[in-house]
């Protein structure tokens, strides 16, 4: 009589493209599938399948075998094949928390179109968990997670432990045990069908015994892989009943040691058509357990009969435990191109265009779904783990940043369709037929007053000298001029050929003055001073009112910071309000990486190079009352390459003594009424195997740091896990960024504002350093299994020889990030006003200053404004980051009566009091809020 069960759940780990590029991984699933549903519709004793815990593997076949989607619908019916709750696997930090539930939106609906999603957080992808995942999952319905990965056995001694988030929601989940998610496979099916064992590393392929396979030997193709064409046949029971006790002992460390979990599936592994027969003869070989196929879902119910709740370990926040190479912990900065795409994309799609697409939509104007969910498929495809780090080959890098930059493509039309719409209703008879105008749209939830780079275009004819700007009630809004040249435009004309349209092109600073919450404002441009445009002597001279920002060539001065750049290219930043100077800030230091994409690994006889033993060339490059930028250029002098011989390991070799030149040009910009000074570098790298970093001492004698996160700010050590020893492993403290890092010591603070880095670390210097990855140039070599690599040395995608543009900004502040505001000033450079020249129009019937939505409290977080999944009505989503209760009111100008509060999935909760457009929240310590309106 068994007394004790084995749950055995049958699955694979699936890679939309890693190893191979996207269509040779096709061909790969292809094949898989085609044996997989065979198996499931013939096999009554083939309990289930988990297909990962994504469905773009679904939609990948089927593309290719549309002929299959009813037998996969039975099958998923049936509960025989497992899909979902995600569309892909992405990887977590180097994307926004907005796409993670767009992600599962989208993973959710396409399942339940075939006949449901899989119910348990099956979470083993991902280098590293975000802390708000308890709560995202638990928000949607989902109770239970395997997150088998990440996680130290010091903070969760047994498998099983409470994984709580922020706001306190909680997850019963487990981290499996030895080998997680392939604890199973390496231990069971390893000795019973290949007679090896895994972790003796006793297995390798013997020509003309193994099996049957092939090479390609041509000139471009003989570094790729072989592949084997048959299948394994072999079947060992003698080796059944060892096996079968290594795999129970796998799991010794549960909390229940009468019901465990065994994971039979591998990254790419089959459906293994032996696995019934293998369990029989598990219960032959151990009468007093019951090993039986089944589900996570038939885990996790028995589990909850039998844990004590009261006796699991709680473990809280980010699971990112672990050695770097366990935990992928660099990745982040490989291929950082990517990454910076694609926060591009999400800024324009999330912040931009939905928003006033949606508001639109509320109007009585048609919503583009079919542009947008286009987008939205091109950018969810752009974020599996290894695809969004580019851990591949080059044609996947390739493929994926042809995927963002489709993605970006249609958000910036779909944009411009949406301007076109509102021109169109915007009722201007307040102006001439002849006017300029410009419409000013600020995507932020907060009224804003912005100095912006322009460029209008006015008619030849008018012989335009200078111009002025004039907001709706006639008051002049500053400009300062930067340049002035003249074009001849093309004018598309749906009905005819293009126009020629002959302009003078004026590029300028604008002061906007106030644009409204989550709105628009239209303003006119005026004719200040004509020119005669033939003559060629002595023009009409420009005039001043003096208050430049800019002195000299080397220093910045505003209301609330001054700069002064030194002979090294660092410079001095003094916080005036707050009476502090910051010395010898913003150099770059260059280090060896003989590491591989997932992990950086410094050489032993490493150099760390610094930019300060270099002269910098530095130059005023635009100044006046409302901007001023100096330019620096610093060429650094760095090793060419690593020289690792012939020896792979890890950190083995040197750098080069044959040196290169880096450039690095930076310019600084300070603007008029700015509480944070703009940086924009651009780094020429013509180096291998590198890394270089950007440094930011902050003065600040503190031993954390907070870092934007998926609806969250994570606090973190200078070090993460410090054994008995007291050791720890340095690249750990290398951590995720969103949007900002930050160090303070609750008085003083200092925050790096981004639009395009991932990743930080705060050093234990005495300056409390912020030093910024901006780049790891790496070898292409792709970890197929422990001993092997597929490697691709003639492929130098991966050592980033190439320019890489930055844009970031360091924002000196007073108290904490909370008190500091600074996810609001973060807003500035990743949800900025555009400008747009519009034309007259007549007959139109909205007003030429509007707002569609504003949140009255800073300390909350615009996550998205949308359109509801499945109603045409509106979806706003804020969270609230600080550790207290948060009251806000939240305007909408738009026509609207009803509104609810709605889970992730966009389930409506409770109705809402809406008056006057107002709806009034509290919003608890770490809450994800998702609002509807209609």
């Amino acid at each position: 009589m068994s007394n004790k069960t084995a749950i055995v759940v049958a699955h694979t780990h699936w890679d939309r493209e890693w190893r191979y590029p996207i269509w040779k991984t096709r061909s790969l699933l292809i094949e898989f599938m085609d044996w997989l549903i065979d198996i499931l519709e013939s096999d009554p004793a083939y309990d289930s399948f988990l297909l990962d815990g994504q469905t773009v593997c679904i939609d990948d076949y089927l593309e290719v075998r549309p002929e299959n989607r009813e037998r996969i619908a039975a099958l998923v019916k049936a509960k025989k094949l497992i899909v979902g709750p995600w569309y892909t696997l992405p990887d977590l930090f180097p994307i926004s928390g907005e796409c993670l539930v767009r992600n599962l939106q989208t993973g959710i609906r396409f399942a339940e179109e075939l006949g449901g999603y899989n119910p348990i957080a099956y979470h083993t992808f991902g280098w590293g968990q975000t802390a708000q995942f308890p709560q995202i999952y638990r928000d949607i319905g989902i109770n239970y997670a395997v997150a088998a990965k990440k996680v130290s056995e010091e903070r969760a001694p047994n498998c099983e432990f409470m994984w709580t988030a922020p706001d306190g929601s909680q997850l019963l989940t487990s981290r499996l045990g030895h080998f997680t998610r392939q604890n199973g496979y390496f231990y069971l099916h390893f000795p019973v069908r290949l007679n090896n064992i895994y972790d003796d590393n006793q297995y390798a392929w013997e020509w003309g015994k193994t099996g049957v396979a092939y090479h390609r030997a041509d000139e471009d193709n003989y570094q790729n892989d072989y592949f084997r064409i048959d299948h394994e046949d072999g079947y060992f029971k003698e080796n059944v009943k060892d096996a079968a006790q290594r795999t129970w002992d796998n799991m010794d460390k549960t909390l229940v040691s009468d019901f465990r979990l065994l994971m039979c599936g591998c990254d790419f592994s089959t459906p293994n058509p032996y696995l019934p027969r293998m369990i029989a003869d598990c219960n032959e070989a151990f009468p007093e357990i019951d090993f039986k196929m089944g589900s996570l879902e038939d885990y996790f119910q028995g589990l909850e009969k039998r844990i004590d709740r009261s006796a699991v370990p709680v473990v809280d926040g980010e699971l990112r435990d672990g050695e770097p190479c366990g935990a992928s912990a660099n990745a982040l900065a490989t291929r950082i191109h990517i990454k910076q795409l694609n926060k591009t994309v999400e800024n324009s799609l999330i912040r931009r265009t939905e928003p006033l697409a949606t508001g639109l939509s509320l109007l009585g104007e048609t919503y583009p779904v079919g542009m947008l969910s286009k987008g939205w498929n091109y950018l969810l495809k752009a974020h599996p783990h290894d695809s969004i780090n580019g851990v591949t080959q080059d044609k996947t890098v390739d493929d994926n940043m042809y995927r963002l930059n489709q993605a970006l493509e249609i958000s910036e039309t779909v944009y411009e369709d949406a301007l076109a719409a509102l021109l169109k209703r915007l009722d201007l008879s307040a102006y001439e037929q002849t006017d300029t105008l410009l419409l000013l749209h600020n995507p932020q939830p907060r009224p804003v007053r912005e100095v912006v780079k322009v460029g209008i275009d006015t008619p030849q004819s008018e012989s335009c000298w200078t111009l002025g700007v004039e907001d709706a009630d006639g008051t002049p809004l500053a400009v300062q001029e930067i340049a002035r040249d003249e074009h001849k435009q093309p004018v598309h004309d749906i009905e005819a050929r293009p126009w020629p349209y002959y302009v003078d092109r004026h590029q300028l600073y604008l002061d906007t003055g106030e644009i409204p919450a989550g709105g628009y404002k239209v303003v006119k441009v005026v004719n200040k001073e004509t020119y005669w445009r033939e003559e060629e002597w002595w023009p009409n001279m420009r005039k001043s009112a003096g208050g430049f920002i800019g002195q000299g060539a080397t220093q910045l001065e505003n209301e609330f910071l001054k700069v002064e750049v030194n002979t090294d290219g660092t410079f001095n930043l003094t916080d005036k309000p707050n009476g502090r100077v910051i010395e010898n800030m913003h150099s770059f230091e260059d280090e060896g990486d003989t590491g591989d994409y997932w992990a950086y690994y410094a050489p032993y006889k490493n150099q760390s190079i610094t930019s300060r033993g270099f002269g910098s060339r530095i130059w005023m490059e635009d100044n006046g009352p409302l901007s001023a930028t100096i330019g620096v250029e610093t060429i650094m002098k760095v090793p060419e390459c690593a020289e690792y011989g012939n020896v792979k390991v890890q950190g083995y070799g040197k750098r080069s003594e044959r040196l290169v030149d880096l450039s690095i040009v930076s310019r600084i910009a300070l603007n008029k009424g700015s509480k944070h000074l703009k940086v924009k570098t651009s780094i020429d790298n013509t180096a291998k195997d590198h890394r270089v970093r950007l440094m930011i001492p902050t003065d600040i004698q503190t031993d954390f740091s907070d870092a934007a996160g998926h609806f969250t700010v994570d606090r973190r050590g200078m070090v993460h896990e410090v054994d008995a020893d007291g050791k720890f492993y340095p690249e750990m403290a290398l951590r995720p960024m969103s949007v900002f890092c930050d160090a303070s010591d609750g008085k003083n603070g200092v925050a790096v504002l981004n639009n395009c880095l991932t990743e930080f670390q705060l050093l234990e210097d005495d300056r409390r350093t912020l030093a910024l990855t901006l780049l790891r140039a790496t070898r292409n070599r792709i970890c197929t299994e422990s001993r092997v690599s597929s490697e691709f040395p003639e492929a130098l995608g991966s050592q980033m020889l190439q320019a890489v543009d930055y844009e970031y900004a360091i924002y000196p502040h007073a108290g904490n990030w909370d008190e500091g505001n600074v996810y609001a000033e973060a807003d500035k450079l990743n949800a900025k006003p555009a400008a747009t020249q519009i034309s007259m129009n007549r007959g139109g019937d909205l007003p030429i200053i509007a707002s569609h939505y504003a949140i009255d409290n800073d300390a909350l977080v615009l996550s998205s404004v949308k359109k509801a999944e499945d109603r045409d009505s509106l979806v706003l989503r804020l969270f609230n980051p600080t550790e207290e209760t948060q009251e806000v009111s939240i305007s909408f100008g738009l026509p609207v009566s009803k509104a609810w509060k709605n889970n992730l999935n966009e389930l409506r909760g409770e109705e809402l009091l809406i008056e006057n457009g107002v709806v009034n929240l509290s919003v608890p310590k770490g809450k994800i809020v998702t609002i509807e309106i209609a």
